[in-house]
C-alpha cells in the first residue's frame, strides 16, 4: 500500500470517529483526550490534531521503530512504545475518543480480549471506541486466482485456503478465528496474524466492556469493517 492509499483509507476511518463522536453526543474540542492505539507513523494522530490540542493526543505502538519514526517526524501528540498483555500505562477513564486502525485485524483471542478490556477501563464514560476488524469478506482472498502470487503474509495466509469453506461456517456460528501470516521483529505469531471477527463474537464476549452502537462491513475507503463502540 501506497502512501497516498494510506491517507485516504486513514482518513475514511477517522471520519467515523469523528463523525460518531458528534452524533453521540462527545463531538471532538481541543480539550478532548484522544488514544490512538496502533499509532504506526501517525497516520491517525495527525488528523486528529485538526480538532484537539497536541497534548491531548498520546498514540501507542508495540513496535519502538513507529514511536521513534512519530518523534522523529515531529507527529502531533505524545507516543508511547506499549507491549502485548501488559496494561496500558494510563489511567482509568482517561479517553473521551480512542481509535485502533488495523489493530483487532491482527490480534489473536486472548490478546484482543486483553487489549478490548484495557480500552474499556482507560475509556470515560460516553468515550466512543472505533476500530476495525477482519470481516467475512476477507476469507474471499481464497476465490482470486494466484492470490499466492502476491508474497509476504499470502503465501503464508495460503495454507488456509482448502479450510476456507470451514473458516466460513466458524465465523457464521460466532467462532473467533485467527490465521497465523506473521511472525517477524515485536509481531510474532503469538500476538499477530490475521484475525476475523464477527459482530456476534463481540455481542456475546465484550458486552459487558462497551456497547456497540455500529458494524459497518468492509468497503472502501477503509477496506476492512468499522465497529463503533461506547464506554457506558
Amino acid at each position: 500500500m501506497d502512501g497516498e492509499e494510506a491517507v485516504v483509507r486513514a482518513h475514511g476511518f477517522w471520519l467515523y470517529a469523528e463523525g460518531y463522536a458528534k452524533t453521540l453526543g462527545t463531538p471532538l474540542t481541543p480539550q478532548s483526550r484522544a488514544l490512538d492505539v496502533g499509532c504506526g507513523w501517525g497516520r491517525i494522530t495527525r488528523l486528529f490534531s485538526r480538532d484537539i490540542a497536541s497534548e491531548n493526543i498520546h498514540g501507542i505502538d508495540i513496535d519502538p521503530h513507529a514511536i521513534a519514526l512519530c518523534e522523529t517526524l515531529g507527529v502531533p501528540g505524545n507516543f508511547t512504545l506499549t507491549k502485548p498483555n501488559e496494561p496500558l500505562p494510563f489511567e482509568d477513564n482517561s479517553f473521551d475518543v480512542i481509535t485502533a486502525y488495523s489493530v483487532f485485524t491482527h490480534l489473536p483471542e486472548d490478546v484482543a480480549t486483553g487489549l478490548a478490556a484495557e480500552l474499556s477501563r482507560v475509556a470515560a464514560p460516553g468515550c466512543v471506541i472505533v476500530f476495525t476488524v477482519e470481516d467475512k469478506t476477507f476469507l474471499d482472498v481464497f476465490d482470486m486466482p494466484n492470490f499466492r502470487e502476491f508474497g509476504g503474509r499470502w503465501e503464508m495466509l495460503a495454507k488456509y485456503a482448502d479450510e476456507a469453506p470451514s473458516l466460513r461456517k466458524k465465523y457464521d456460528d460466532g467462532e473467533f478465528l485467527y490465521l497465523v501470516t506473521n511472525n517477524e521483529g515485536a509481531r510474532t505469531s503469538a500476538v499477530y496474524g490475521d484475525a476475523l471477527i464477527s459482530e456476534k463474537w463481540m455481542r456475546k464476549n465484550w458486552n459487558d466492556l462497551f456497547e456497540i452502537v455500529a458494524m459497518d462491513e468492509a468497503k472502501p475507503p477503509v477496506y476492512q469493517g468499522v465497529v463503533v463502540a461506547r464506554k457506558t
